[in-house]
């Protein structure tokens, strides 16, 4: 580094360590919150794509039905196909550990037959290496039908060889043994830690599954080609089973989570967006104050080049330092973030277990390089205009940028909030497909800050009618507002309009939810398995318990209910199925259309089996383009059976949709009498809370939750699910409000002259105090009623356009007041809070130019 750019940068970052160090904030903090989320979500993804792969990381292609279990026979019709290679067949299944309930995914394999293929498949277990600590002869272990093989991982926890396991599967309590570690295949992912496996033979009987099969997988020998093995594989399957490479299922797994992790990385970039302004306030007022220096360089010969190189070194330095500050601090957000982000796809996609986030070299350089690139970008505008500003203009006393032009800033801004409208509204892509209200919303974003410059003006004009001097010196300012306030207006308009919107959408969405469920969850007890929850579980209720619990003497009336995952049109789906003559007389489900209630549901139970007919969720409507009347061929063990779309079920339970059947239809479909859960209607005069002490004591593999008590436990979790979207708002907001301190900074050092002519005409530096607040809490104002407009037309475009389109869910859109009361006056208090002692700084100034060089 040279002498001059030591003297001119390094000096002046120590010398103006709060303007540095709010800097080196703004940029970690944006830095840190972009990571974080892009860790979260790489950590939860691999998670699930792990779940989705199991340990079948080795296999070449793999078969599975398009709804119900794979038959156990079918093995021997496939047996020639072991010409081209080894075959693994599957079952798959949940365990929920005592206590804690957290779930494992419980996974069947032929360990005998594998350890004849073992090299042939690396990611097989092996008779020697993988159970260096496991007791007795391998073969003999096989024998224990409660053995179970678990990831290093997992033994790392204490769960290693010789280790317990106590929990429950479907709703019978089982003690597992841990008799041997899982290899971690080479040159792959490691092995879910959550991963319990067992022999085929004893994992059917455990999960009381006996003769099935969830999917086949093969590996290719060596020198077999893999379009051999598939043609004839084909020619063998007979009709409703589906062949796929692996890699297919973990593609399936990230196109399903694409929409959620791409909604979360456009939040994480609300604080860097709003950062960005921040970054040039910072870097406006920094070449603003040092303005005789850059004269003096020029006069004695510097190329505007060279002023040019010294700002943008300074600015790359601080992006420097900042983004290492932003990598270490969005390396411990994250490890809290991925919990959060690992709930929401349990909960709607599949088994996530990821606990930590790791840091990878390649997504650290990303982080510096949007860090970096992001200081020179805000350095570019003032660094240029510091580099050709004549030096004369420079030496000015009041130099600096001059007025907006605020009416054009207020046509362009209702100009770009027109087109971002139209955009939204106005295009209709296929489901699934948002760019439009993506590229819509930006468009509103950028009119609203313009709008916030626009509206510093009206805020000035009352200060023209007041009497006190005070308040006229304070809004003067805003009657011809300069680039500064402009920007820290425009900072807390984007923040305040991402914060408003999303949270006006949550609170739409929240009410939409509550309404749902009080209409449709109207029976008084609802029972399900222990650790039942989420998209990835296995859990089912045997028969016999059902059918017990419908004869407990408190019950007056059943529903059981069955979900099932198919494959319809290429696309995973749900099927599932309830009992519509409970439903129609004591349910309340909402329906979108086919008919008021009850008709659908009592056209489904008339029709039965000659005339089956279906209730089609919403979601699954719009992605598959579904409407009443349609006859649809339905997937089903041996083929696939037609059933007509009696209506269309209003469902937020799950965003890849669903099928209801009446449940007569399904068991003769299907032949599996298991349930998910059963919803109990009790007898005139019994205690909900009694009978589910009773039944608690009773089946204590169950699940026994009260109707309000259900309640509870969704709106907890759709909060839950939330948190992290407030967490980043708030982000967001901290940055803009920090910006209104870096504004006010840079405003007080160009008044600094009427500062020191004020001083001297005897105001107190209380009064002057005063004068600053006022001033920045009109840009404040501005910002934040831009920012609740902008907040109000983008939560219209999430409710109306971004949900149905890429989740297919319809919202009730509604103005929570209490709400945007709340968020005015927090953004108020916050922005009070920065501008006192920023105020106070500013009234010390005085015209030394000492002051105003830092030298």
């Amino acid at each position: 580094m040279s002498w001059l750019a030591r003297r001119l940068v390094v000096r002046a970052l120590a010398r103006e360590w709060g303007r540095t160090l709010l800097t080196l904030v703004a940029v970690a903090l944006g830095v840190a919150v972009f990571l974080s989320i892009r860790l979260a979500n790489r950590a939860a993804v691999a998670s699930f794509e792990q779940f989705t792969r199991g340990v079948g990381q080795g296999s070449d292609l793999v078969m599975q039905a398009e709804a119900g279990p794979l038959r156990e026979s079918i093995l021997s019709d496939l047996r020639p196909l072991a010409e081209w290679g080894w075959m693994r067949p599957v079952i798959e299944g949940s365990f929920a550990r005592t206590g804690t309930l957290e779930g494992f995914q419980l996974m069947g394999l032929d360990l005998v037959g594998l350890g004849a293929a073992a090299g042939e498949d690396p990611a097989v277990p092996q008779k020697e290496g993988p159970l260096p600590h496991a007791t007795g002869d391998f073969y003999a272990l096989l024998q224990d039908p409660e053995a179970v093989l678990v990831p290093s991982a997992l033994a790392a926890e204490g769960l290693g060889p010789g280790a317990s396991l106590e929990g429950f599967i479907q709703e019978r309590p089982v003690r597992l043994r841990v008799v041997g570690l899982l290899p971690d295949p080479p040159n792959r992912p490691k092995l879910q830690r959550n991963l319990l496996v067992m022999d085929l033979p004893a994992a059917q009987r455990i999960l009381n599954r006996a003769g099935e099969l969830d999917r086949v997988e093969w590996g290719l020998r060596p020198g077999a080609r893999l379009a051999d093995l598939e043609d004839q594989a084909r020619r063998l399957l007979p009709p409703g089973l589906l062949l796929e490479p692996p890699e297919q299922r973990a593609e399936s797994g990230r196109t399903m989570t694409a929409a959620f992790r791409f909604n979360l990385t456009i939040l994480s970039l609300i604080a860097l967006a709003v950062g960005a302004y921040l970054l040039f306030q910072a870097f406006d007022a920094s070449v603003n104050r040092r303005r005789e220096t850059w004269a003096t360089l020029r006069a004695l010969g510097l190329p505007p080049a060279g002023v040019t190189r010294l700002l943008l070194g300074e600015a790359a330095l601080l992006g420097l330092l900042g983004s290492l500050l932003g990598v270490a601090l969005g390396w411990l957000l994250a490890q809290g973030t991925v919990q959060a982000v690992s709930r929401t796809v349990n909960a709607l996609y599949g088994a996530s277990s990821a606990r930590s986030a790791a840091l990878s070299g390649r997504e650290a350089g990303l982080a510096l390089a949007v860090g970096a690139l992001a200081c020179l970008a805000a350095a570019w505008v003032p660094a240029r205009r510091a580099a050709l500003t004549p030096p004369v203009q420079l030496l000015a006393r009041e130099g600096g940028p001059g007025p907006v032009r605020w009416v054009w800033a207020g046509g362009a801004g209702g100009v770009s909030l027109l087109l971002g409208a139209g955009l939204a509204y106005g295009l209709h892509p296929s489901p699934g497909v948002a760019w439009h209200a993506y590229a819509g919303s930006g468009l509103a974003l950028l009119g609203g800050s313009l709008l916030a410059v626009a509206l510093l003006p009206l805020l000035g004009l009352p200060g023209r009618g007041l009497r006190s001097w005070r308040f006229r010196l304070a809004l003067r300012p805003l009657l011809h507002p300069t680039g500064r306030h402009g920007f820290a207006a425009a900072a807390l308009a984007v923040a305040v309009g991402m914060a408003v919107g999303m949270g006006v959408m949550v609170q739409s969405f929240e009410r939409t939810v509550l309404t749902w469920i009080g209409s449709s969850l109207r029976a008084d007890l609802y029972v399900s398995p222990l650790g039942a929850a989420g998209a990835g579980s296995h859990h089912r209720m045997a028969p016999a318990t059902a059918d017990g619990l419908a004869a407990d003497p408190a019950v007056a009336a059943v529903d059981r209910f069955q979900m099932l995952p198919i494959t319809f049109r290429g696309r995973p789906t749900f099927l599932g199925a309830g009992d519509m003559g409970v439903q129609a007389s004591r349910g309340g489900l909402i329906l979108a259309a086919g008919g008021p209630f009850p008709g659908p549901l009592r056209a489904l139970r008339e029709g039965g089996t000659a005339d089956p007919g279906v209730l089609a969720s919403e979601t699954f409507a719009r992605h598959f383009g579904v409407r009443v009347g349609e006859v649809l061929e339905l997937p089903v063990p041996g083929g696939t059976r037609r059933a007509t779309v009696r209506g269309i079920l209003a469902d937020y339970g799950n965003e890849r949709g669903s099928l209801i059947l009446d449940r007569p239809v399904f068991l003769a479909w299907f032949q599996d009498a298991r349930v998910a859960s059963v919803a109990l209607y009790l007898k005139p005069g019994e205690s909900p809370e009694a009978v589910a002490a009773r039944l608690r004591r009773e089946h204590p593999g169950l699940q026994v939750r009260s109707n309000g008590a259900l309640r509870t436990q969704v709106t907890t979790i759709f909060r839950q699910t939330f948190a992290l979207t407030y967490a980043l708002e708030a982000i967001g907001l901290l940055v803009a409000v920090l910006g209104l301190a870096q504004g006010l900074t840079g405003l007080a050092l160009a008044r600094r002259g009427e500062i020191w002519s004020l001083r001297a005409l005897g105001a107190t530096r209380a009064e002057l105090t005063g004068i600053l607040v006022l001033e920045g809490l009109g840009v404040a104002t501005a910002g934040l009623l831009a920012g609740l407009g902008l907040g109000l037309l983008l939560a219209r475009i999430l409710v109306d356009v971004l949900n149905p389109q890429v989740f297919g869910w319809t919202l009730s859109f509604s103005v929570p007041w209490r709400f945007l009361g709340l968020a005015s006056l927090s953004t108020l208090a916050a922005a009070l809070l920065v501008l006192i002692p920023t105020a106070r700084w500013g009234a010390r100034l005085g015209a030394d130019r000492e002051v105003e060089e830092g030298a």
